[in-house]
This record gives structure tokens, sequence and C-alpha cells, in this order.
């Protein structure tokens, strides 16, 4: 198996310090563990430019859209990390799967409006990512051996720089507003506690959402929203147009290792 090679890189604790030289890049992603604040996470991973992007289209079967990941995962090629380093990316796919993704594997009766038309799955594949270890206090550039010499270098001084370009401030030109008033939230838990009572469900997962008008750059939201509420597996997607998505979560809902799939929990009402 062919192996990955790394760079060192000065050691920063916060990667919004790196991220900066990258936050306008096609594809930019951060995996963040909310250091230096937060405590529990132990590694940051960023990536951009991705070799592909890959989206479900509204009318593509799970199965199809999961085999175009698996074919676009090959083309990338299999590659181990050198023995002293213990990092958790070698190249690969970073992005999402929204709940709504259950529907193109489940036929499921479909109530909700799709206001947002944003794709119910997109990944990236990337060939490069920035790790920072937080146990070990390293930061480096991971390889996969199919990045050429020219384009090692070029993300090298990329990283070796001053980040550079302007960001457009952030800020909400109104209040938040809840989508449900408060009678009708507490009539919906009501309904959802006679639901539980009568044996039709044992949890059931009741959230809202919260919206206002904005503008400006949304990773400067981000870094606002981290400050405030570090937590130890969030994260920053850009996407098409301008769109981000913004994710701060307390723990991790899957997780993959060695193969073997664990799964928490999700907290809600039983």
């Amino acid at each position: 198996m062919l192996t990955c090679s790394v760079h060192p890189l000065p050691y920063r604790a916060n990667p919004a310090d790196y991220f900066a030289a990258v936050r306008h890049a096609p594809g930019a992603v951060l995996l963040d563990s909310g250091r230096p604040s937060a405590d529990r996470g132990r590694y940051d991973l960023l990536s951009a430019w991705p070799l592909e992007q890959l989206a479900v289209l509204p009318d593509e079967r799970g199965e199809s859209f999961l085999q175009r990941l698996r074919d676009n995962l090959t083309r990338l090629g299999d590659a181990q990390l050198p023995d002293a380093y213990e990092l958790p990316f070698a190249g690969g796919l970073i992005g999402y799967l929204s709940y709504d993704f259950g529907r193109h594997l489940e036929n499921m009766p479909s109530q909700a409006l799709d206001d947002l038309l944003l794709p119910d799955a997109r990944f990236g594949l990337y060939d490069w990512a920035l790790i920072s270890d937080h146990h070990k206090a390293t930061s480096q550039l991971v390889f996969h051996p199919s990045v050429s010499a020219s384009e090692k270098q070029r993300l090298i001084d990329v990283f070796s720089q001053p980040a550079v370009g302007k960001l457009t401030p952030f800020k909400l030109n109104s209040p938040m507003a809840a989508d449900l008033s408060a009678d009708e939230y507490r009539q919906a838990l009501e309904r959802i506690h006679q639901y539980i009572q009568a044996g039709d469900c044992y949890q059931v997962n009741f959230a809202q959402r919260f919206r206002a008008p904005c503008q400006g750059d949304p990773w400067l939201a981000y870094c606002k929203l981290r400050e405030a509420c570090p937590t130890p597996f969030s994260g920053f997607q850009s996407l098409p147009d301008g769109n981000a998505v913004l994710s701060l979560s307390p723990e991790r809902f899957v997780k993959v290792s060695q193969r073997q799939v664990e799964t928490r929990p999700i907290k809600g009402t039983r």
C-alpha cells in the first residue's frame, strides 16, 4: 500500500488561524474540536479544493448515491500514514448527510416544505488535509500519494504566509424568530406524550427552526458561535453561492473505528 507524505507546520491550538487561509477556496471544510476552550476533542482537520464534489440528486436512490461515493473513493486509491503518525485521515470523503437523506433509502411520507433547496447529502473527495493533534501539540499537512509535488509545494506556501482576503462582517437583520408559537410547541409536546402513552412510539426527537435574515460572511458567524459555545465535535462546510453549513455538537453521533460502527443514542422526548 502506498504511504502518505507529511509536512510539519507550527502548532496552532485554534484551527481558525489556519482555516482563514482557505476560507474562500472551493469546498473549504473544517472539522473542529473547539480548541483552545473545549478540551475533549483531540484533532482538528481542514481541507479545500476537493477533486470532486458529489451531491445526491432529488430523485436519486440512496443506494445509487452511495455507490457513486464508493466509486470516487476507488479513484483516490488506498493509502496509509507513516508509522510515526497517529492521525485520523489519509484522504477521502468529507461532507454531510441530512436527516432527509433517509427518504432516498426508505419510502416515507414527505410533509415538510423544502424551502432551503439544499441537497440532502453533499461530499467532497479530498486528497490532502491539515491536521492538528492537540494531545501531541502538532500541526501537519498530510498528502495522499496521488498529490503532485507542485501541488504539495503550493499548499505548503498557502499555510506558510499570513491569510489574505477581506471578510464581510456578519450580522442578523432582525432577531431570531421561531417557526412555532409557544402554544403550538406546547400542544405538539402533549401530542407526543399521548403517542408514547399509547405505545405508538417510545422516543420522539422534536425540534423546530429558528430563523432570521442575515448578511455577511457565515465564517465570522461560526467564529462567534465557537467562541460563545466551544464544543468538541463542530464543523464548518462551505457550499456554493456563498452558503455554508455550521454545526456545533457536544457529542459524536457515529464513529467508525477498525471497520466497526458505533452509534450514540439521540437525546429526545421519551
